[in-house]
């Protein structure tokens, strides 16, 4: 289903690609191919290496961007997972909205979504494109809970 290449990024027609050099290492997958239990799956796969990184909160807030994306944006619809140098994961999700997303207050339809991410992550924002947006967020993965909002991952003394 997914596919390695070492350097530049290479399409091989599959739902994903993962592309690794010194620096980063980058999965890409088609959000309009892939389940969004298979995504799940890629992060945790990344994540395998022994990061420190709380998993499951990882995958919480792929999951939040991921879901928006195809509750509130169109397609085609895509998801970059980087493990950036400087120790943290890096999520975007880009669709064929303009819509920026918004926190909102919880009711019965929904409305936790990006107050979950704002207080895993360490960071996250959204980018306008004449015919796209891209929502991002990262997450440190150096320390859990030392440089992000989410209170329940502070490590007690």
């Amino acid at each position: 289903m997914w596919s390695q290449s070492v350097g530049a990024s290479q399409d091989s027609g599959s739902a994903t690609r993962d592309t690794r050099d010194d620096s980063d290492t980058t999965v890409t997958c088609d959000l309009d191919a892939m389940s969004m239990r298979e995504v799940r799956d890629r992060v945790r796969a990344m994540l395998a290496s022994g990061t420190g990184v709380p998993v499951d909160d990882a995958v919480q807030v792929v999951d939040e961007l991921v879901s928006n994306s195809h509750r509130h944006g169109a397609a085609p619809r895509t998801c970059r997972l980087s493990l950036l140098e400087r120790g943290r994961l890096r999520v975007e999700v880009d669709d064929g909205s303009l819509g920026l997303p918004k926190i909102r207050k919880p009711d019965n339809s929904g409305g936790r979504g990006l107050l979950l991410v704002d207080r895993i992550a360490t960071a996250w924002g959204a980018t306008r494109r004449e015919h796209e947006k891209t929502v991002w967020a990262e997450v440190d993965l150096g320390r859990p809970g030392g440089r992000g909002r989410a209170s329940h991952l502070a490590q007690s003394s």
